[in-house]
């Protein structure tokens, strides 16, 4: 059985498949970056035999495709099963633009089986999409390595859209409603959608999106709100590409480092989002911090894994034994573009905190992400009750987000006071 390689990072694909909005069901992350690499697959096997129909490949190359790990192998399967029953509803970003296609599914149908004990799909296309999905006409040029990056489905459909306009010549998007936009990110049923105002929507979907495509991908976008009187009826952005000096190139996964993060307790899409986040050396030597925590039988048992390990990433203090803390070394950060955020002054503030006393908030992030369950509870309701908080730090910490930057100025500073008995200074 012939299996596809992909030769080039970048692929061509066709403008109807870049806003897809389901009219059942939904598109996650996962299933939406394996329906590129299985399309890439298929270009690749039908160049090869143009007569070909159905089309077949190993899951793991699948899953190597958009960098998944083991723990993606499961949600994989499920939505292989969902590319035939969900009915999508194919578009383009740009109206009138390419072939007018019928509502239908992601593919006509797909098979699961195994050879030599190896799991295999196999699937085919409708034969009225199965040309142009193959060999568009029109299409984005994306880069596989981009799509790899993304740990969320708003995200990576935000990229795959921009892609389509990075070389046109205004580099500007077609003018849409914000609505639209809602289902397009969404990945679910435009029908199921909750009514949301565009202030909730700009910014729990939209900015963070915007933000990610920034840092991670080939492209730079900027968003462009159209009013009616004093509301935001249409949005339009900006594309264009970064220099050329600029690298964008992903770190390889490191498989056994995701694999230690599981067996370590730490959730799979959160590994894979700390490891592309921080480097395989300072992700990996954190995994050591916390292994060799949990290995200490005399200590307290740690509230959250998850924050423990954040804490040690985001604290910088990688390269310190678990009970003492040295001056962290801040690494330059050469493959991205700032984006100009304006912080709110609770994160600020935390900002602030970490660049005039980075030693101190290190070792105040290690021992906060160390509490036992109990403790934690009691001094963040110790928190409540004796500091002044802003609406986003209580919002932040009635969800359980205590290691948010908008809570952790305020948390640092009462932890302080009330362990060392002094102010901070």
């Amino acid at each position: 059985m012939q299996s596809a390689i992909h030769s080039s990072d970048k692929v061509k694909k066709h403008v109807a498949t870049l806003a897809m909005v389901p009219q059942s069901g939904a598109i996650t992350r996962i299933g939406r970056q394996a329906y590129t690499v299985m399309m890439v697959i298929a270009s690749e096997q039908a160049a090869a035999d143009p007569s070909r129909v159905e089309f077949r490949a190993p899951l793991s190359s699948v899953l190597r495709g958009f960098d998944g790990s083991d723990g993606s192998t499961a949600e994989l399967k499920k939505h292989l099963k969902s590319m035939v029953t969900h009915v999508i509803d194919w578009q383009s970003p740009s109206g009138g633009e390419g072939s007018s296609w019928t509502a239908s599914a992601l593919v006509a149908q797909v098979s699961l089986f195994k050879v030599n004990n190896e799991n295999w799909i196999e699937w085919a296309y409708a034969p009225k999409m199965k040309a142009e999905i193959l060999s568009p006409t029109l299409y984005a040029q994306i880069q596989l390595s981009t799509v790899s990056k993304f740990r969320n489905h708003a995200r990576l459909a935000l990229y795959d859209i921009f892609a389509r306009y990075k070389d046109n010549p205004s580099h500007l998007t077609a003018k849409q409603k914000w609505q639209w936009w809602v289902s397009v990110l969404s990945g679910k049923p435009a029908s199921k959608q909750l009514k949301t105002e565009f202030r909730f929507f700009n910014r729990d979907t939209l900015k963070p999106a915007i933000e990610e495509v920034n840092e991670v991908s080939e492209l730079i976008v900027t968003a462009k709100e159209i009013k009616v009187g004093r509301s935001v009826e249409l949005l339009q952005f900006e594309v264009h590409l970064k220099p050329s000096s600029i690298s964008t190139a992903p770190s390889p996964v490191d498989i056994g480092q995701l694999k230690l993060a599981k067996d370590l307790g730490i959730d799979p899409e959160l590994s894979e989002e700390l490891f592309f986040r921080h480097g395989q050396l300072k992700f990996g030597k954190a995994l050591e911090r916390l292994s060799s925590r949990l290995a200490l039988s005399d200590a307290k048992p740690i509230a959250s894994r998850h924050a423990y390990l954040k804490s040690i990433l985001v604290g910088r203090a990688v390269e310190e034994t678990v009970t003492s803390v040295g001056t962290p070394s801040i690494e330059p950060n050469v493959g991205s573009v700032e984006v100009p955020i304006k912080p709110s002054p609770a994160v600020k503030q935390f900002d602030e905190l970490n660049q005039t006393q980075s030693e101190r908030v290190a070792l105040l992030r290690t021992e906060i992400g160390a509490l036992s369950a109990d403790e934690l509870t009691s001094l963040i309701d110790d928190l409540k009750q004796n500091m002044k908080l802003t609406e986003a730090a209580l919002r932040r910490l009635n969800d359980g987000k205590w290691d948010s930057p908008v809570v952790m100025g305020d948390l640092m500073r009462y932890y302080w006071k009330k362990t060392r008995g002094a102010e901070w200074s």
